[in-house]
């Protein structure tokens, strides 16, 4: 190489390092600590919640980067279907980044945003200055769900809260009944792809229509606190109010939550010599549908029957009764399955599943349980919705000695995605019970 060679390339990268796009910088002055200075409790109620964790979230970047955790690409995400698209991902993840981008004409990677920190994710900022938010239909029925047709923020940045006495030394404020409406909630609580992947607002209004839930999001996910408090921590010299909520939007990761979400109930009988075990599941808590959110959550039911010796009993009922290949099938190169793999044992799966096209790759087979931006067909959908009880019918052969001495087991999981797709991501298996009834004859 030249010496006027070296020195144009040289100059070349040097004009190129001047004219490269700058890292997005988030505004200081909408960092939740900002907000947190004042509102130290407010601060650590979404702090220490899943939608204060959301930026941070290793399961959202490896399943829309499709990268496990250990950083290698695995194909199962949302950008290898999509051939590296940006999608629309980062709308609800980082609401405040879309809506500035958008308005520069530029689109959001959502991996890109999370990696690099350009947005505090679901902030105090972003939900506080929404002046107006509304869920729209086309002539078909579909959801327009893109972030920026949804919402307008306030053009004056006046924080919106609930009180209509409220003033700040540090900002202005309005009162904004909006904020406790179930709108607010649904422009990302919906996801309107092919289908609605994302149905958790449409079921929740549904239900309370019909009169089978009298609550909004926020009276459920937001808990009233039950005593004066101050809204602004640092500022005593201002009036405790009450009908204040928590942010601590409780949700499928909050035991508690999940506890009063479902009713289980279970009967064995004998029938000759045969046990037949009945049960029944009914969502008595959730105003939408459980599970709720993403079509790869599930919850099962698991049925367990033992003689006297705990030797499972042998299941002799229909098909129907036992789990499906999503419950978890073992290592698919050795054939070994763990204490969690349940497919093919009695039981029932509640989930909306869909599957994709054919893929080439895998001898145009298939896959069952993709995410809604893969989704091609409905598969099944047996969510529970509120109010609507669902029954089973599980047999089983009882031992030559009889009944005397059998248990019957029935449990409720939570699994916040398919067994299969947890251990192809190298993901810790997120599995919380939810409810259990155990009866011996």
């Amino acid at each position: 190489m030249s010496e006027k060679t070296a020195l144009f390339l040289l100059a070349a990268l040097f004009v190129g390092a001047l004219h490269a796009a700058p890292t997005i910088q988030p505004d200081p002055k909408k960092d939740p600590k900002y907000c947190g200075a004042c509102h130290q409790r407010i601060y650590k109620e979404w702090a220490s919640s899943r939608m204060g964790k959301g930026i941070h979230n290793p399961i959202v970047y490896q399943f829309y980067t499709g990268t496990n955790p250990e950083g290698q690409q695995d194909g199962l995400g949302f950008q290898p279907f999509t051939h590296g698209e940006k999608g629309d991902c980062a709308d609800c993840h980082v609401p405040e980044l879309v809506l500035d981008e958008h308005a520069k004409g530029h689109e959001v990677d959502l991996g890109v945003a999370m990696k690099q920190r350009q947005d505090y994710g679901i902030s105090c900022n972003f939900c506080h200055t929404i002046a107006h938010a509304e869920i729209r239909r086309d002539a078909d029925g579909r959801y327009d769900t893109r972030l920026f047709d949804s919402v307008k923020r306030d053009p004056q940045g006046v924080i919106h809260g609930p009180f209509a006495d409220a003033q700040s030394p540090a900002h202005p404020t309005v009162a904004d009944p909006n904020l406790r409406k179930a709108e607010l909630c649904g422009v990302c609580h919906l996801n309107q792809e092919r289908f609605l992947s994302i149905s958790t607002y449409d079921d929740w209004k549904k239900a309370y229509a019909e009169g089978k839930t009298d609550k909004t999001c926020q009276q459920c996910h937001m808990p009233l606190i039950d005593k004066p408090v101050l809204l602004a921590d640092a500022v005593t010299d201002r009036p405790k109010r009450n009908g204040t909520r928590a942010h601590t939007f409780g949700g499928a990761h909050d035991p508690a939550m999940l506890r009063k979400a479902l009713r289980l109930d279970m009967t064995p009988r004998v029938d000759g010599e045969r046990l037949v075990v009945e049960t029944t599941v009914e969502n008595i808590g959730a105003g939408h549908k459980v599970p709720g959110s993403g079509p790869i959550r599930n919850v099962i039911l698991k049925i367990d029957a033992f003689d006297a010796d705990g030797k499972p009993l042998p299941y002799v009922g229909g098909k129907q009764g036992l789990l499906p290949p999503l419950a978890g099938t073992g290592n698919p190169k050795n054939g070994r399955r763990d204490a969690n793999d349940w497919a093919g044992m009695p039981g029932k799966m509640y989930a909306k599943v869909y599957e994709s096209k054919p893929i080439p790759k895998m001898g145009n087979r298939r896959m069952v349980g993709v995410g809604g931006f893969a989704a091609d067909r409905l598969a099944f959908d047996t969510t529970l919705k509120p109010r609507e009880p669902d029954s089973a019918r599980f047999v089983f052969k009882l031992p030559a000695s009889g009944a005397t001495g059998v248990t019957v087991k029935a449990r409720l999981v939570y699994r916040d995605a398919f067994k299969p797709l947890s251990d192809r991501k190298h993901w810790k298996l997120a599995q919380r019970e939810m409810a259990s009834v155990v009866k011996k004859l």
